[in-house]
Formats: structure tokens, C-alpha cells, sequence
């Protein structure tokens, strides 16, 4: 007997869970057991000068940044698209399903099967083509993170000279540090003047699944 499947709805991207891949060489994250700490410093505490190492929270650095927000909108636009069009489909399918279920007794042995045999294969198929689409608005905002922090180095690289630093460590994985070497803030700043938000820098797939 063949066993008729019912659309699954493929899970939608949700806002902070799409990350860029770590790439080889990057710094491992502080184990739970050691979280970083860091000491305030007053508001009107000038930065730190001459100091050889400065931190930067790479998650705020993007999601802060005018770039990591028109990511995020976009984002949440197609998600809204995407999961619109599964509830869709999702009901279009069992309408269908219920309908060859009730012509079962009606319908020569034979035929059913093969009714059933179709409607299997395209349900498969629609599937099959709701996760591209979610795999491909994923792969897109991989790769327009990944284009920001390109974007991001020669400007992180300005401020080093400027501040004196020679290197730049990533804000969770340091156990203790001044809140005034971080340059976090100052960074986003100058990121949003330039590149900005990054438009059009990673061009959008066309999400039809298809």
C-alpha cells in the first residue's frame, strides 16, 4: 500500500541564527567555564593610548552596524515570505490528500495507486524545494556576513596604527580587559560611514525553490 506523506514545513530562518562559517584559524571561543569579564571604565574616559592590544565583539560589531541591520530586515522580510508560502502549499497539499483519501472506495485499485504514486512524488518534490530555499537564504546571509568583516579590516586596521595597537583580539576570548581598549563602538561608527550597509555587495538568490 503506498503511504501517502504529508508536507513537512521546512524550518525558517530566525533573527541572530544565521551565522557566517568559521574559517580556518580563527580563535576558538572562551570555554563556558572562563567567561570574559570586563572592567568599566568612566563614560568620559578617554581611549586608551598606545595600548598593544585592542578587543572588538565581532557578533555586536555586525548586528550593531547599519550592514548587520539592513541584513537583519532582509532577513526577516523573506523569512515572513518563506513561511507565508509553506502554510500555503502545506494546505494545498493536505486538501489535496484528503480528497484522494475520500475517493479511495470510488476509484479502481489500480488507479488509486497510481493518483497516490503522483501526489507522493510531487509532495517529495515541494519538500524538496521549500528547504533549497531555506538553504539558499542561508548560504546568502553567510556570505554577505562574511563580506562585511572583509569590508571591516581595512578600517580595523586604521584604528590600530591610530590607537598604537598590533593586534586585535576578539572580545570573548579574553578572561579580563579594560572596557577602554575595546574598540567595538568607535568601530561601528566609522563602518557605518564606510562601506554603510553594504547593499547590493552580495547579491540575493532568487528564492522560488525551484
Amino acid at each position: 500500500m503506498v503511504l501517502l506523506r504529508r508536507l513537512a514545513v521546512c524550518a525558517l530562518v530566525l533573527p541572530g541564527q544565521v551565522q557566517a562559517q568559521q574559517a580556518p584559524g580563527d580563535v576558538v571561543p572562551v570555554p563556558p567555564e572562563l567567561p570574559s569579564r570586563t572592567i568599566q571604565t568612566p563614560d568620559d574616559a578617554a581611549p586608551v593610548a598606545g595600548s598593544p592590544i585592542l578587543t572588538v565583539d565581532q557578533d555586536l560589531l555586525f548586528t550593531l552596524s547599519e550592514w548587520g541591520k539592513r541584513t537583519q530586515r532582509v532577513l526577516d522580510e523573506e523569512g515572513g515570505k518563506i513561511e507565508a508560502e509553506n502554510e500555503r502549499l502545506a494546505a494545498q497539499l493536505s486538501a489535496e490528500e484528503a480528497t484522494l483519501t475520500e475517493q479511495r472506495g470510488t476509484l479502481d485499485p489500480a488507479e488509486f495507486r497510481r493518483l497516490a504514486e503522483a501526489f507522493d512524488t510531487r509532495a517529495t518534490e515541494v519538500r524538496r524545494q521549500r528547504a533549497q530555499v531555506v538553504q539558499d537564504l542561508n548560504a546568502w546571509a553567510e556570505a554577505d556576513r562574511a563580506a562585511f568583516y572583509r569590508a571591516a579590516l581595512p578600517q580595523m586596521g586604521e584604528m590600530m596604527q591610530e590607537r598604537g595597537a598590533v593586534a586585535v583580539l576578539d572580545r570573548r576570548t579574553v578572561f579580563v580587559s579594560m572596557d577602554a581598549i575595546d574598540m567595538t563602538q568607535a568601530l561601528v561608527m566609522r563602518l557605518n560611514e564606510n562601506p554603510g550597509d553594504g547593499s547590493g555587495t552580495v547579491p540575493m538568490p532568487e528564492l522560488d525553490g525551484k
